[in-house]
Order: structure tokens, then C-alpha cells, then sequence
């Protein structure tokens, strides 16, 4: 017997040059970069944000960091150049999915990249089916293996998708609302359509140990614990191909430490658990 699920988990976030260090949406200097949270948790794969924010990444240095995962996924560039919340985005796409192919070919665990908020706010809102098909094309014309992942929100439908669907690979999908209701009652029925419309796409689901919309506090323990339920029963149906959390830049804090550790334990479990073959 096999016991392999760490490669269906995935943590989402930054890795650090100096420790402690500043990262994205999180306030603060924390100590925790990526891999570490990565290792700390037990899963094998990673999404990594820091291209998102920068032309000078995705670079070999930071990618050599997570050398030990299977899989890193990296963002692809937009610059806000008024400064932070503030807008006024440049779109570097196309530049950095050619980069990050190019760089495929030396570190062989890159497998694809990510497109952040696609189609629902800020940069991507408004981006057309014939701009998402040149940056796949710019992707794969580096490397055809790679993939390109879009993020999806519940309050989007797989009908905004269709139009898109021969330029992406997969997504991660994403409830912000952090609504027991909808848990309960809605996303299962919202993950079906979408398996169904496009049953040869990915389904990572993305799960949020940090409420941002709402108090701007760590996850409610109600809501993370009903939220593992579900995600583990959706993934052991096949129903969603991988379980992403966001993000590391918490784990150190005393704060978070509870949704830390409950995740890991979850996952511990799960993953020790499930026999797969």
C-alpha cells in the first residue's frame, strides 16, 4: 500500500530573503517563509506569490528555496504602480508565463503558473479570451508541460469561464465570505457545475486560515473546522483535485496559532489516513 494525498495539499504565499521579514497582506514582519510553512504543514507542493509583485521574479535564487516541494506554481506579474491599494496596474502576463517556462527547463518542479483574481477585480477584470490565449501560448511555447491555473471566486459561474476554457488548465476556487450557509448548502453544488462543464480541468480548492474581508482576524475555529469536513470529503469523491491554504506569513503568529495546528493536524491525519494506490 501507497499512501501518497501530501500531493494533492498545496500552501499559498511568499518565501522570505531575509528572516523575519515584510510580506503581502500581512501586517507586520513575520518569520515564517514559505517552505518552512510548507514542511511545517506536510504537503508537497506550493504556490508561489512573490512574481506577482515584482519583474525581478520568478528568479532561480528564491525558486532553489523550494527545491524539496513537487510542485511550485508561480504567480504571474502585475504592478501596482500608484502604490499599494491604490491601482494604476501594468500587466506583465505574457512576460513573466515566457520567464517562468524558461525557467522551467532548470528547475524541473515548476509545473505551471497562477493568474490571481482572474476576471473578477482588479487587473484581470477586464481581461479578453484573446489576451488569457497568448499568455497560455506564451507559456507553452517555452514549455508545452506547464500549466496555467486561474483563481475563481463562489460569487463567479463556470458560464464566465467558457469563453476562456481552451487558454487555462485548471483553478484554484476561493469563498471569501466565510458563510457556514453556504458551506453547508452551496458549494458542493457549485463545485458539480463546474465539474461538469469542464470535467478535464483542475480543481484545486483554496481555503483561508485568515479572515480578511470581514474582522481582518485568524479564521473562526467553527468555520475552519467545518470548512476541512467538507474540503476532505469533496476530495476524497474526486470531486476537487487538491487542497490549497493561504498563507504562511501567519503561521508564526500567536495569533494563528490554533488554525496552524488544527490544519496540520487535519492534514496529518488525512493524509496518513487514505490509503491510495
Amino acid at each position: 500500500m501507497k499512501k501518497n494525498n501530501a500531493n494533492k495539499m498545496w500552501l499559498w504565499g511568499y518565501t522570505l530573503e531575509q528572516v523575519p521579514g515584510s510580506m503581502p497582506f500581512v501586517e507586520g514582519k513575520t518569520y515564517c517563509s514559505l517552505e518552512t510553512g510548507a514542511k511545517y504543514l506536510g504537503c508537497d507542493n506550493v504556490f508561489w506569490m512573490n512574481s506577482i509583485h515584482t519583474l525581478k521574479e520568478p528568479s532561480e535564487k528564491n525558486c532553489r528555496l523550494l527545491k524539496d516541494f513537487k510542485q511550485i506554481c508561480c504567480g504571474l506579474t502585475h504592478l501596482e504602480t500608484r502604490g499599494p491599494g491604490r491601482g494604476g496596474w501594468e500587466l506583465h502576463y505574457v512576460e513573466s508565463a515566457r520567464k517562468a517556462g524558461r525557467l522551467s527547463k532548470k528547475i524541473p518542479s515548476i509545473t505551471g503558473v497562477m493568474l490571481d483574481d482572474f476576471h473578477v477585480m482588479g487587473p484581470s477584470q477586464d481581461i479578453t479570451p484573446k489576451q488569457l490565449a497568448e499568455i497560455n501560448d506564451a507559456l507553452k511555447s517555452e514549455n508545452p508541460g506547464l500549466e496555467l491555473n486561474l483563481v475563481m471566486y463562489r460569487r463567479q459561474t463556470a458560464d464566465e469561464y467558457a469563453p476562456y476554457a481552451d487558454s487555462f488548465d485548471g483553478i484554484s476556487f476561493w469563498d471569501d465570505s466565510s458563510n457556514p450557509y453556504y458551506w453547508n448548502t452551496l458549494y458542493r453544488y457549485q463545485i458539480a457545475e463546474f465539474r461538469q462543464r469542464f470535467p478535464e480541468k483542475k480543481i484545486i480548492q483554496g481555503q483561508f486560515m485568515h479572515d480578511f474581508w470581514h474582522d481582518n482576524k485568524p479564521m473562526p475555529m467553527e468555520i475552519l473546522e467545518l470548512q476541512c469536513d467538507i474540503i476532505a470529503e469533496q476530495l476524497e469523491r474526486g470531486n476537487i483535485d487538491g487542497w490549497a491554504v493561504i498563507q504562511n506569513g501567519f503561521f508564526c503568529r500567536t495569533s494563528h496559532r490554533r488554525q496552524t495546528e488544527y490544519l496540520r493536524n487535519f492534514w496529518a491525519w488525512y493524509n496518513g489516513c487514505h490509503t491510495t494506490r
